[in-house]
């Protein structure tokens, strides 16, 4: 996963991304409304070294919560993934307005069962409009 987050215009914040093969990034809104974000995506690094890797650009607005994870947080074994996904975006919409801290430490008492995979995320938090300038005013 290759990401870039930059201010945007209008207190937003653009997310330059693309994905060899990870699950997709989840957002979760300061609402609580969450969405995958599946465009920029391909196959793993190494299956088809001359694909293109297509990349996206989406608008993430302030006080949202971007999380990368990896597949061990969502799979578990003998499990549909789409019920994992599910599950996850169930989670994170509870969560939504807790600490940062909190929000991942209860992502994850919440969705490991066990299992032998690697878990990782990484969650960003961005800044509220009232903390966030829009860019033409930013140094």
């Amino acid at each position: 996963m290759y990401a870039l987050l930059e201010p945007g215009s209008h207190h937003s914040w653009q997310l330059k991304c693309a994905n060899a093969g990870h699950p997709p990034p989840l957002l979760v809104s300061h609402d609580g409304d969450t969405r995958y974000l599946t465009t920029g995506h391909s196959v793993l690094l190494g299956i088809e070294p001359d694909t293109p890797r297509p990349s996206s650009t989406h608008t993430l607005a302030p006080d949202s919560t971007l999380l990368l994870y990896t597949d061990g947080l969502i799979e578990r074994p003998g499990e549909d993934l789409d019920r994992g996904l599910a599950r996850l975006r169930q989670h994170a919409a509870a969560l939504t307005r807790e600490p940062l801290a909190v929000f991942c430490d209860e992502l994850l008492a919440g969705l490991v069962h066990g299992g032998n995979d690697d878990i990782a995320l990484l969650a960003v938090r961005l800044p509220p409009h009232d903390l966030n300038p829009p860019a033409e005013e930013r140094p």
